[in-house]
């Protein structure tokens, strides 16, 4: 029997997900391995990537599906804002920290280091290992849809 506490929409199985951000200045990929839990329009979980492990609390929307969620490291927080579809949760994070400190070392610095405080990100249900090519030709499709949906963003 399915546990009424869960989100019953295919799109949001509670449960383990998998995925990547890409910061705007470049188009590799870096993983994340996540749990998530979809309760009431809330979601929360938990999960690591290669900065450091992190907590997700947000909220979703399944009549314009869209979410929102912030991701807590034990030093910082990022914002996370996406749509979701049957491929997962795919959209853009931001830095919301002030970098007005860092005017001093000049334009070209500043530029890069704004660059590292936002970009892109794809998240889904990690697949059963019966998953097949086919889905994984799908995956990659969507990674280049969202590098080049994040750059006409920015």
């Amino acid at each position: 029997m399915k546990d009424d506490k869960n989100e019953s929409h295919h799109f949001l199985p509670s449960g383990e997900w998998e995925g990547f951000y890409c910061y705007s200045n470049s188009p590799n990929q870096h993983k994340m391995s996540i749990e998530l839990s979809f309760t009431n329009s809330i979601v929360s979980g938990s999960g690591i990537d290669d900065v450091a492990p992190f907590r997700w609390n947000g909220s979703y929307n399944l009549e314009q599906f869209k979410l929102k969620m912030v991701k807590t490291y034990s030093t910082h927080i990022i914002n996370y804002a996406g749509d979701i579809d049957e491929n997962g949760i795919w959209g853009l994070w931001d830095n919301p920290e002030d970098l007005s400190g860092f005017d001093e070392f000049g334009p070209a610095l500043l530029q890069n280091i704004k660059a590292m405080t936002h970009g892109g990100f794809h998240i889904w249900p990690k697949a059963s290992k019966s998953e097949s090519k086919e889905e994984i030709r799908e995956e990659v499709k969507e990674s280049k849809k969202l590098k080049e949906f994040y750059i006409q963003k920015i």
